[in-house]
């Protein structure tokens, strides 16, 4: 027998969910009532403390052994730590005094940052996805830079 909707929704508010999100939450954990399953669902949660934790949630339907749908199984990941990293990071490459940019395995641009926008002078939404070597950089600098590329090499110079 399926568990009542209202319930999940009642382990919600003992949870210190807040109040938007409780919708959405809801909604993964009846999409598991029903066989839908989902994974990376992130959302914030309030301690009993009044912390603010952020959870990597993955809903799964739980069966019984005729594969009929009994509950749910939810599996939350405390992943609060890695997103003050990932904005400590992006805020470290934004704020920087040199330009800073990254490409992919491909040579596109995925990184950006501030002063790279005023020395070069194309914005962040021009350059992603672009190919750095082929679109922006021009001459002998397209040389090195590609030699610095492949060989992991690091230059501050910046002729174009």
């Amino acid at each position: 027998m399926l568990q009542s909707p209202v319930f999940h929704l009642h382990i919600l508010r003992n949870a210190h969910l807040p109040d938007d999100f409780k919708k959405p939450v809801q909604a993964v954990l009846d999409q598991a009532l029903h066989g839908e399953e989902t994974a990376n669902f992130e959302f914030p949660l309030i301690t009993k403390a009044g912390i603010r934790l952020d959870v990597l949630l993955n809903a799964t339907t739980r069966r019984n052994e005729q594969g009929n749908i009994i509950g749910v199984v939810g599996i939350g990941q405390d992943i609060t730590g890695r997103l003050a990293q990932e904005r400590e990071y992006t805020r470290l490459i934004d704020t920087a005094n040199a330009p800073i940019f990254g490409v992919n395995q491909y040579g596109r641009v995925n990184v950006w940052n501030k002063c790279a926008m005023r020395l070069i002078g194309y914005s962040t939404e021009e350059v992603m996805g672009r190919s750095l070597v082929q679109e922006f950089i021009t001459g002998k600098s397209a040389l090195v830079l590609f030699y610095d590329m492949n060989s992991c090499v690091q230059y501050e110079v910046f002729e174009i």
